[in-house]
């Protein structure tokens, strides 16, 4: 019906735009439910998605490498999401998602020192240009200090943007670990058995989730499935499978496009707009990464 480039394409722009989506439903459900419960709900829900998938593939695992497994659930979904959740109750989708544009440039970082990848002079250049924007947003989207410059003067940062920085790190190291096990596997196993396995460690920080759900309103419960759903399930489905088609070099560059396409989601969706220092920050933090990412 469609060629293999118009395919591809499509692959490429749904999960883009599934991801976009998510930092303006995370924003929307963290009201809600805790950083822990939606965390369980969405894994949750992406799993029961993947799990025809894992039944009809029924991959096999070697004993030697649950470890790299085990580390790529608590980097990749652990960490990352409980992280995300708790820091988007202080910041914007838009200003969250400029943050996390950096997760490239920890990337190639973490392979070049874990890997011993060769990383080009301008990645470290682009890297430092990219955290002064989170720096920026940082101040920018701290609620406490009142306007931006009463942040700058107190030197004020938001928790918030903290988080999610972390998070991006923490996804940084997802990829030294799947990298590892694409040698082995297939992107489509390692990130089913990534996700059963978060969702194992999510339980200690969302057991209440039952109650959640019933005492939630029903907009938040929707959020928290169509989490599962899309950026959970298909997006990732879908970003496996064009990583089959295109290298990682090729492939990566399409993330850059997900706090552009976030920031009119959040204004659509949730009539919110990042500060106006949280935007210079972000057209800053995106300016470094593509350089970092220019040839």
């Amino acid at each position: 019906m469609f060629s293999p480039k118009i395919r591809l394409a499509l692959a490429i722009a749904v999960a883009i735009a599934s991801w976009s989506l998510a930092w303006v439903s995370i924003r929307a459900a963290v009201t809600h439910y805790s950083a822990g419960e939606l965390a369980l709900g969405r894994y949750l829900v992406a799993s029961l998605c993947l799990l025809p998938f894992w039944l009809r593939r029924r991959p096999r695992f070697e004993r030697r490498d649950f470890p790299l497994l085990l580390g790529a659930a608590i980097c990749g979904f652990t960490i990352y999401n409980l992280a995300i959740n708790e820091g988007e109750k202080t910041i914007t989708a838009g200003a969250a998602a400029f943050v996390a544009s950096t997760i490239p440039i920890f990337a190639t970082l973490c392979a070049h020192f874990l890997l011993g990848e060769r990383a080009k002079s301008a990645t470290y250049v682009g890297g430092a240009i990219a955290l002064a924007g989170v720096f920026l947003i940082a101040l920018g989207e701290d609620r406490s200090a009142g306007s931006w410059s009463e942040a700058l003067g107190q030197f004020s940062l938001s928790k918030g943007a903290i988080l999610v920085l972390i998070a991006s790190v923490s996804a940084a190291f997802y990829n030294v670990f799947q990298k590892k096990l694409f040698r082995k596997y297939s992107a489509l196993d390692v990130t089913c058995a990534a996700i059963f396995l978060a969702v194992l460690t999510f339980l200690p920080f969302g057991w209440t989730l039952p109650a959640a759900v019933q005492s939630a309103p029903a907009p938040a419960t929707w959020h928290l499935i169509i989490l599962g759903v899309f950026p959970g399930a298909l997006g990732y489905v879908l970003w496996s499978w064009a990583l089959s088609q295109l290298s990682v070099a090729r492939l990566v560059p399409f993330l850059y496009l997900i706090a552009p396409l976030s920031i009119p989601l959040g204004y659509v969706l949730l009539g919110e707009l990042p500060s106006s220092l949280a935007l210079v920050g972000g057209a800053l933090s995106l300016f470094g990464v593509l350089f970092a990412a220019r040839k």
